[in-house]
């Protein structure tokens, strides 16, 4: 099993470079929490190639995650064709962050090697991680 992983750096001088990789191992998922701890890196999709599509035709799939690591904390949201979009009960001091893709909450932070480990957990089981409490900030409209 593996997941593809997308995000872009974004320069100071405004400039773009939109990277890729594949996460195999958990020595893999380190290097990419190393690369997305740099400052100036986006958020993060991530793509389970063990799960099923959504869409086949489309290869759309039918989970959506996202990832960042900022101020020393790694964010994470999961959704999927049967729960909808959450976040981990994080630490409290961390202060969430917004990206074009995700705003992540106040609190929803991990420390970044509980998030590595969680994003291990993701690698080996291809489902949301069950090693954190997960936090739906929309329960009124969970199973509309």
């Amino acid at each position: 099993m593996s997941i593809r992983a997308g995000w872009a750096v974004v320069g100071l001088d405004g400039s773009y470079q939109g990277l890729n990789t594949t996460l195999g191992t958990p020595e893999d998922v380190a290097g990419f929490v190393e690369q997305l701890s740099d400052p100036q890196a986006d958020s993060a999709r991530l793509v389970h190639n063990g799960r099923p599509l959504w869409d086949a035709e489309t290869n759309f799939p039918d989970h959506g995650v996202f990832a960042a690591v900022v101020d020393g904390f790694g964010y994470l949201s999961y959704q999927d064709a049967t729960r909808d979009k959450a976040y981990p009960e994080g630490d409290p001091a961390s202060e969430g962050c917004e990206f074009d893709d995700d705003d992540f909450p106040p609190g929803s932070g991990l420390p970044v090697e509980q998030f590595t480990k969680t994003l291990v957990e993701f690698l080996h089981t291809a489902d949301r991680p069950a090693s954190v409490t997960w936090l739906d900030l929309y329960p009124e409209t969970a199973g509309e």
